[in-house]
């Protein structure tokens, strides 16, 4: 006997009847396929099919399957949903096994709206903006996302993506980054002249020198007897910061370079190397190759084909994306997400003139920059808090962020060894100075603030 025949004992009297014998159908030949069902030996059905308004609710004889955990497990619903074009599956085991299917995949319409990225709401050095959702802003740990694999067409906001994800790191001041766009550093020479990033024309040369780097952390790794960056971090007073290797275009890639790429990917999580690499031609051969040394997180941005969205995602969904600029699915937890990514300002190219650089720092930074100028460079917790109107928590958490990504000195002592506080870098002092405009109204918010601060310490 046909088990398909066999699968289907409730009459279909839903509007969405043609979708329930779909659903139904592919359901019993995945389950099939995986040789998950007792032979029948009664007329017995595999299960019954109840629709219902928006989903159809199958119902399975348990005496009928081979493996019911199989059946409920998240690998088997992943699999189903993606041969239904991304349909929401839900398992049940309470009083009975259960699967609900969803009629229609999930809608990717207009609604998300792009918010302009804001670098203060970092979550931590080490977050990286991803962009709006329906639950708000998304952003994402570098170390949890791990490998990343960025694709999209043409003009979709592929790279304006990267910039974002830069640009954060760099705020967070924790992480080093080298950057190779494999465009003669068109695109991330702007950012050469910060500290802890590195941007670099032969790719060949920087992948060796992170071979080197993964070499000496294997050698530390293993005489702290530890496994993981975050482990050796933990009981080590030298921490080694996260590397994050940024890649513009995986087609560009040097076919001799490819070798070595590709065992960085497959080996350098444990160590704390996390690749980014982004492309508009998934069906280029170093992309497949990359991708198969487990590039764990996926994001697409639209594409023109279900099959440019199965490389990328391991599932369709891409290709129906809205085509505005930005906007991306995500797949995270084993789910899809999708964003519309943040707005960002690009910086300009560097000139001869260092104050033509565009600064990351944001207008309150600015304010606090140019404050500390007139406290003769100190950064005292206590009077920055009380002079902007916050609360200690954030000015320790400023100075400490200042502090890693070059802009403040380690908390100084007299000779009794009581802290002083943070004093400015040649470098805060010039990011200060670059972004004084002069006019009466930043003038009369700094006279302000001197005056709080004064009052504060007469208090």
């Amino acid at each position: 006997m046909n088990p398909l025949n066999n699968s289907l004992l409730t009459p279909q009297v839903s509007a969405y009847g043609g979708y329930a014998q779909q659903i139904a159908e592919r359901t019993m030949r995945m389950l099939i396929q995986q040789d998950l069902v007792v032979p029948g030996t009664t007329n017995a059905p595999v299960f019954y099919s109840w629709p219902r308004p928006d989903r159809l609710v199958l119902v399975f004889d348990p005496m009928r399957l081979k493996n019911i955990e199989a059946v409920l497990s998240k690998r088997f619903a992943h699999s189903l949903s993606s041969s239904l074009n991304g349909r929401r599956i839900a398992t049940t085991n309470t009083r009975g096994v259960f699967l609900q299917v969803a009629y229609e995949p999930p809608k990717i319409g207009d609604g998300l709206k792009a918010q302009p990225l804001d670098l203060s709401q970092q979550p931590s050095p080490v977050h990286v903006p991803i962009g709006a959702t329906n639950k708000g802003p998304l952003w994402l740990s570098i170390l949890d996302m791990d490998a990343v694999l960025v694709g999209g067409s043409r003009r979709m906001g592929k790279t304006r993506f990267l910039h974002g994800v830069i640009q954060a790191l760099i705020h967070g001041g924790e992480a080093k980054l080298i950057l190779w766009d494999g465009k003669d550093n068109v695109e991330f020479g702007r950012y050469s002249g910060h500290r802890n990033v590195r941007v670099v024309s032969e790719l060949g040369q920087a992948l060796q020198k992170l071979i080197q780097e993964i070499t000496q952390r294997v050698g530390l790794f293993r005489q702290a007897g530890v496994s993981s960056l975050p482990e050796y971090n933990s009981r080590q007073p030298d921490k080694l910061a996260p590397l994050v290797l940024v890649i513009d275009e995986a087609a560009f890639i040097p076919e001799a370079d490819q070798p070595a790429l590709i065992n960085l990917v497959a080996r350098g999580g444990a160590f704390g190397l996390h690749p980014i690499i982004a492309t508009q031609k998934p069906d280029a051969q170093a992309v497949q190759t990359l991708i198969k040394a487990n590039l764990s997180t996926r994001i697409a941005l639209p594409v023109p084909t279900h099959w440019d969205s199965q490389v990328i995602l391991g599932r369709p969904g891409a290709e129906k994306l809205t085509k505005i600029k930005g906007r991306l699915l995500l797949t995270w937890n084993a789910r899809l997400v999708e964003a519309q990514s943040f707005i960002i300002s690009i910086p300009e190219m560097p000139s001869e003139k260092p104050a033509s650089r565009q600064s990351l720092m944001t207008d309150e930074d600015l304010q606090v920059a140019r404050f500390l100028l007139t406290q003769e460079g100190w950064f005292q917790a206590a009077t920055v808090a009380d002079a902007f109107g916050h609360g200690r928590e954030w000015a320790v958490a400023l100075s400490q962020r200042w502090e890693r990504t070059g802009y403040l000195t380690p908390v100084q002592r007299d000779e009794k060894g009581h802290p002083l506080g943070r004093k400015i870098t040649d470098t805060l002092r010039r990011e200060a100075e670059s972004g004084e405009d002069g006019n009466m109204e930043n003038m009369a918010n700094m006279e302000n603030l001197v005056f709080k601060a004064q009052v504060s310490s007469i208090q």
